[in-house]
């Protein structure tokens, strides 16, 4: 990447398009692009950050990490002048709405004000107040997509709780695929408490092996890029359960000793490495192939690191077998973490469900139990998303689908355990749920339509709708003959007008809401007892459109099936 990318009229046309669909104005966009490409952040995550309306005291996006106990108050803002820059005024400005996360009674002062709703309920959300008086740190983030000047840089060095994201920085942290591999300089490793471990093979690449401190492992160039792990066929994979674990293991202090014991450490490649001088190993140009969670981690969490923390790092000097760096490459990042959906893949139920699927002979439809397999040319379902499908459509819990990590761990036997699910049944729900997907575009709130959890919710709501007659209710329960008399795209078209309807009718009560200040659809979503009462009053709503004759009877509706 490079700063002449981030200049509005490339920056709108490239890196903002898949956004547009889902935050109201560019500047806001742009921050989602942020929170996913440089904070590593998943899209459903950078959408809860964002604050997408006017008057929001100057912030854009709240961002709370847990493990670090820090709160990111985001600010973001895109100039479309080419020669624009950012001086000291905007971050002055910026400096005067931190002020109003200086302490509990400032976050409260502004809950009482006029602030927005979508502001209110995220501080409410993340409960910024309550974290702050527990002594959360806050750190304000500034991110613009034009270079700071000399009187911003200035005025910069007085802010002791800001983050300033130019096009320079922003650029410098973005991770480019394309970019060459590796670093060309050296590195000293200090060695002198610690055993080395020496390894030679045949064809004489040499390797060292030993427990080398954390800190002092944070220093190495293009941690914060990615530019370290460019071989690396996985980077850090952001804000996940592993990178949390690992932060964890950081903060604790008296886990420290056993660091090299839960984790799988670094391998890293150089060209040629020296020992030469007592207590050192210098490498020369060198890349890691596996590590980058672990050492993304440590630099995020660096102040939190002692003495005491050592991670096991495995150095192999190439000499210019570069094939053989391939091969380690390859082979060190596949020995990847099982997963509960690993576990499960033979599992009786999961192969039952595999063959079902592949007996339909339905659209070159393959029921995908394991990461790998080879389905090329075939159209791939996978056991999560099918999951998901039936945890929204059968269980009617779309509440739960944001913690996708739990439909093959512990909701395994709750989601697919169950005589009635069957391979025809995850067919025809999967086909729902890519039609429901598909009308995103319908809300009049396109953020809110594009938001993860709707197409979920709208596919739980539907569900209720066609269940509330005895006709629905076996056509939901048992659909395998829909599917098998090859009536999916039929009674796919007719569940697809009554989303429309559903939609209308949910726009509606979320106006009503709105006007009352109580609607927060990133919180409600998440929320049983409020999808639950929702999906009452849409079944109402329905009942009263057939009434108005605005819709059809259910049971009238699927008639011939």
């Amino acid at each position: 990447m490079e700063v002449s990318d981030l200049k509005f009229a490339n920056l709108t046309q490239n890196l903002l398009k898949p956004y547009v669909k889902r935050a109201p104005t560019e500047s806001i966009q742009f921050l989602r692009w942020i929170l996913e490409h440089i904070f590593r952040q998943d899209s459903q995550d950078a959408d809860d950050a964002c604050v997408d309306a006017k008057q929001d005291k100057g912030v854009d996006a709240i961002l709370v990490n847990d493990i670090l106990e820090e709160i990111y108050v985001f600010q973001s803002k895109i100039k479309q002048k080419d020669k624009a820059t950012l001086g000291d005024v905007e971050l002055k400005e910026f400096s005067g709405t931190l002020v109003q996360f200086s302490d509990a009674a400032n976050v409260q002062a502004l809950l009482d004000g006029k602030a927005n709703s979508d502001l209110k309920a995220a501080i409410i959300r993340n409960d910024v107040k309550g974290k702050i008086e527990r002594g959360y740190r806050v750190e304000g983030v500034f991110c613009t997509n034009i270079l700071i000047n000399d009187d911003g840089k200035e005025y910069s060095k007085t802010l002791k709780n800001v983050s300033i994201y130019d096009a320079s920085r922003i650029v410098s942290e973005y991770v480019d695929v394309e970019a060459p591999t590796g670093i060309n300089e050296k590195f000293a490793f200090d060695t002198t408490d610690t055993e080395v471990i020496k390894y030679q093979t045949s064809e004489g690449v040499s390797a060292r092996i030993f427990l080398a401190n954390a800190l002092q492992m944070t220093h190495l160039t293009g941690i914060a890029d990615g530019s370290l792990f460019s071989l690396n066929v996985r980077l850090s994979l952001g804000n996940t359960k592993v990178n949390k674990a690992l932060l964890e293991s950081i903060r604790d202090k008296k886990e420290h000793k056993n660091f090299p014991l839960y984790h799988n450490g670094v391998t890293l490649l150089c060209e040629s490495f020296d020992e030469s001088k007592k207590g050192s190993l210098e490498v020369q140009d060198y890349v890691v192939v596996n590590g980058a969670q672990s050492l993304s981690s440590l630099l995020r969490a660096k102040s939190s690191i002692s003495q005491d923390l050592k991670i096991l790092v495995k150095i192999v000097a190439l000499g210019g077998a570069n094939a053989l760096g391939e091969q380690i490459t390859q082979n060190s990042n596949n020995q990847n973490a099982i997963k509960p959906r690993d576990m499960r893949s033979n599992h009786g139920v999961q192969q039952r469900l595999q063959q079902e699927v592949g007996q339909l002979n339905l659209k070159n439809y393959v029921y995908e139990v394991k990461r790998g397999e080879n389905n090329k040319g075939k159209v791939c379902i996978s056991n999560e998303d099918a999951g998901l499908a039936l945890l929204a459509i059968d269980l009617r819990e779309p509440w739960a689908c944001h913690q996708k990590y739990k439909v093959m761990d512990e909701a395994h036997s709750k989601i697919f355990g169950r005589a009635d699910v069957t391979g025809a049944k995850i067919v025809l729900f999967v086909e729902l749920l890519a039609m429901i997907d598909k009308h995103s575009d319908d809300f009049a709130d396109k953020p809110f339509g594009h938001y993860a959890l709707t197409k979920y919710f709208l596919a739980y709501a539907v569900s209720e709708i066609i269940t509330d007659s005895e006709k629905g209710r076996q056509l939901i329960s048992t659909p395998d003959k829909i599917v098998k008399n090859g009536n999916i795209d039929e009674f796919v078209k007719l569940v697809s007008g009554l989303v429309e309807t559903t939609i209308d009718d949910l726009e509606a009560e979320v106006a009503d809401l709105q006007e009352d200040g109580v609607f927060d659809y990133k919180r409600d979503l998440k929320n049983q007892k409020w999808c639950r009462a929702m999906a009452t009053k849409l079944k109402a709503a329905y009942k009263k459109d057939i009434r108005r004759k605005k819709a059809i009877a259910i049971d009238e509706l699927f008639g011939k099936f």
